[in-house]
């Protein structure tokens, strides 16, 4: 049973680096600034959280799978990624 219960902690809390392989680009910014791209992922259950890597930095958004919405740190929410993206990235 202890085993069973290791398994889901440690599924529980993964963490996927897409960026490791070029990093999947998530938004097309205006064209005179370079896409954003998914620098990381962890499953929180519910909640995922998005690391992306912007022009000028990074930015944490997050995901709620049961409402389905991305989230800013600013509390914004919208079910289109690319707008919570360019509002983060700008």
């Amino acid at each position: 049973m202890t085993n069973w219960l290791a398994a889901g902690l440690i599924l529980a809390n993964f963490t996927v680096y897409p960026s490791l392989g070029g990093g999947a680009p998530v938004s097309p910014l205006p064209a005179e600034r370079p896409q954003a791209r998914v620098e990381a992922v962890t499953d929180r259950g519910p909640i995922l959280e998005l690391i992306i890597g912007c022009p000028a930095g990074a930015a944490i958004i997050s995901y709620s799978k049961v409402e389905r919405l991305y989230c800013s740190p600013q509390l914004t929410c919208n079910r289109n990624m690319h707008a919570i993206v360019i509002e983060v990235c700008h």
